[in-house]
């Protein structure tokens, strides 16, 4: 959101409120279920979770796709400055900058499996979910981790990204407002083809 006075941007426009980190989140999940000895048990608590694990799951891919169309979105809004900027100063390891997307990725494989060992069910890997993951990991790249990110004109986009027309940036701007308010972070993708011509 912008500040006509200051002509400011948030690094964030609200989006982590609604994500956790999906790899603590979801190993502290998968401890409950593995506490039980009994396999049936084990299935019962799969069951039960499984819901919160693919709602965790969305949202994490919605936040990659968020990030993702609110830096189409602030790269329309011409030199303006970065607030809030959680990363910035801080000191780029690229192993330790992507560790978590790889996880997000890998993630999907383990729950296909883990589908199909306690529920018995097919899990179809959606490949616009991948995609959108390892266009955040370039992104995340092609940024140094958002060390020395102090304004728009600093952000990289990944290649497939394009500057976006005036109608085209105020539909994802108010997309990603909607989105904010509702928590449902994925439906995102709605908007992502006026931003992605990959």
């Amino acid at each position: 959101m912008t500040n006509s006075t200051t002509q400011n941007v948030l690094f964030d426009p609200g989006y982590a409120q609604h994500t956790t980190i999906l790899s603590i989140s979801a190993e502290y999940l998968y401890s409950s279920i593995n506490q039980f000895k009994n396999l049936g048990q084990r299935k019962m608590k799969f069951k039960m979770l499984y819901p919160q694990i693919t709602r965790m799951v969305d949202n994490n891919v919605g936040f990659c796709l968020g990030s993702l169309l609110w830096a189409t979105y602030i790269k329309t809004l011409g030199d303006v400055k970065i607030d809030r900027n959680p990363c910035l100063g801080g000191t780029y390891d690229r192993d330790e900058t992507v560790e978590e997307v790889d996880y997000s990725i890998e993630f999907f494989e383990r729950l296909k499996k883990d589908i199909k060992y306690y529920l018995g069910t097919d899990y179809t890997i959606n490949p616009i979910h991948i995609k959108i993951l390892e266009l955040y990991k370039e992104f995340l790249t092609l940024n140094s981790g958002f060390v020395s990110t102090k304004t728009t004109v600093d952000v990289i986009l990944p290649q497939g990204f394009q500057t976006q027309a005036k109608e085209d940036a105020e539909k994802i701007h108010s997309k990603i407002q909607e989105v904010i308010q509702t928590g449902n972070l994925l439906d995102l993708l709605e908007v992502f083809e006026l931003a992605y011509k990959g």
